[in-house]
């Protein structure tokens, strides 16, 4: 038993001798890394979102009054321009009311009229009254009722010029509704959407229903797209800022267009799993002529907010972080020179390992703006230097020092 029991150690102690040989004879071979040298190139930082494209310019054009509508003089697609007729909302109910109102005017003036007659007359029986009572042949009663009658009086004359006032001010605003009733256009345009037919009812555009909108005018001269840009992103760009929209509809061309409006309020949206984003509306104008625009094509645009110009750069799968407690020699010293050492242990810092003598070391580096693919390099490295680009894990799995062995090299260095 206990022979059995020493040749069981025996076993184990020989397992564990030959894992850590396989272990230090692959360290001894290197990791296997793709590296990629530090090169010039030109940087863009690109925003990407999508919206749709529409007039800068656009009215819709609604009825102010309801009816049978008995003509449309225009058709989809058509140029208009300012003061052109459109269409014509029976006027017959509006030129009834307006005669109706036009006779009450011609009433409340024939009242005016025997009103002021009735003044003339309390007046004057006022002023005889008054004499009469001077030379003692009226009693102060009889003044009172004079005066009361031509009180009365003023007062009648005062409605009826009230009323004419009245009149005048409703015959004003039937006439305004009656022109109200031939509509025409409000500026130079294209009609963009025609939602009406002669015979069909007009709805009042103020009742804030479905079907008020009669027709769309728009100025396509000047075309822009609004798009929703992430809260981290928005705060990059500015006024001014050059875009490129593509088109659903036309893949193959791009047009140029600039930041014309940032929005100030968020816009909350719900994402997966019921996390809220926020975004922020951002307007592009395009500077470029779009043939057979139509509004509300679907758009995708390409926000430029930074570029630079034969900078050192590195492929941005790059760049990793380590703890300092992780790290060797400089790059640990440095961290740690100017701070509490303890705190300096549990600090993350950003760089990459470069390969030299085949050993990958980390260095430190500060980065700039960053394209699609590539990270600005401010400090940190020189032109030429080769640097750690893949694969993902190898990248991840690196320890400062570690021995590798370079394969296939990066997509970025081909």
């Amino acid at each position: 038993m206990k022979r059995k029991h020493w040749l069981l150690i025996a076993v184990a102690v020989i397992v564990v001798a030959l894992i850590l040989v396989n272990l230090r004879a692959r360290r001894e071979r290197g990791l296997a890394v793709q590296v990629e040298e530090v090169t010039r190139r030109d940087i863009s930082m690109v925003i990407s979102a999508s919206g749709s494209i529409r007039p800068k310019r656009q009215v819709d054009v609604s009825a102010s009054s309801m009816g049978r509508i008995t003509r449309v003089a225009v058709e989809e697609g058509q140029r208009v321009e300012k003061g052109q007729f459109l269409l014509q909302i029976d006027p017959v109910q509006l030129e009834s009311a307006m005669l109706q109102i036009r006779a009450s005017l011609e009433a409340a003036k024939a009242n005016e009229r025997q009103a002021y007659a009735q003044l003339e007359q309390a007046g004057n029986d006022l002023e005889r009254t008054l004499a009469l009572y001077e030379q003692g042949w009226r009693t102060d009663q009889e003044v009172d009722a004079a005066k009361a009658a031509y009180d009365i009086a003023a007062a009648n004359r005062e409605a009826a010029l009230h009323r004419i006032a009245q009149m005048e001010a409703n015959l004003k605003s039937a006439r305004h509704n009656l022109e109200e009733v031939t509509i025409e256009a409000a500026m130079d345009g294209i009609i963009t959407r025609l939602n009406v037919e002669e015979g069909e009812s007009a709805i009042m555009g103020t009742t804030n229903i479905p079907g008020t909108v009669l027709m769309t005018i728009a100025d396509l001269s000047t075309i822009e797209t609004e798009v929703e840009v992430d809260e981290t992103e928005v705060v990059h760009i500015k006024l001014g800022d050059p875009a490129k929209v593509t088109l659903d509809a036309f893949p193959d061309t791009s047009y140029a267009g600039r930041v014309t409006e940032i929005g100030n309020s968020p816009i909350l949206s719900t994402g997966a799993a019921g996390q809220q984003g926020i975004d922020f509306k951002v307007v592009i104008t395009i500077t470029d002529t779009i043939p057979n625009v139509r509004p509300g094509l679907s758009a995708d645009t390409e926000i430029t907010v930074a570029e630079r110009a034969d900078v050192p750069s590195i492929p941005i799968q790059s760049l990793t972080v380590r703890r300092e407690k992780d790290l060797k020699g400089r790059e640990k010293a440095d961290s740690t020179a100017a701070g509490d050492p303890e705190e300096g242990e549990s600090k993350e810092i950003e760089g990459v390992f470069v390969v030299e003598g085949g050993r990958a070391g980390f260095r430190a580096v500060e980065v700039g703006i960053s394209s699609q693919k590539y990270f600005e390099v401010i400090s940190g490295l020189e032109e030429g230097e080769k640097v750690v680009s893949g694969n993902y894990k190898a990248i991840r799995d690196l320890s400062d020092g570690q021995l590798v062995k370079v394969s296939e090299r990066s997509d970025g260095e081909k």
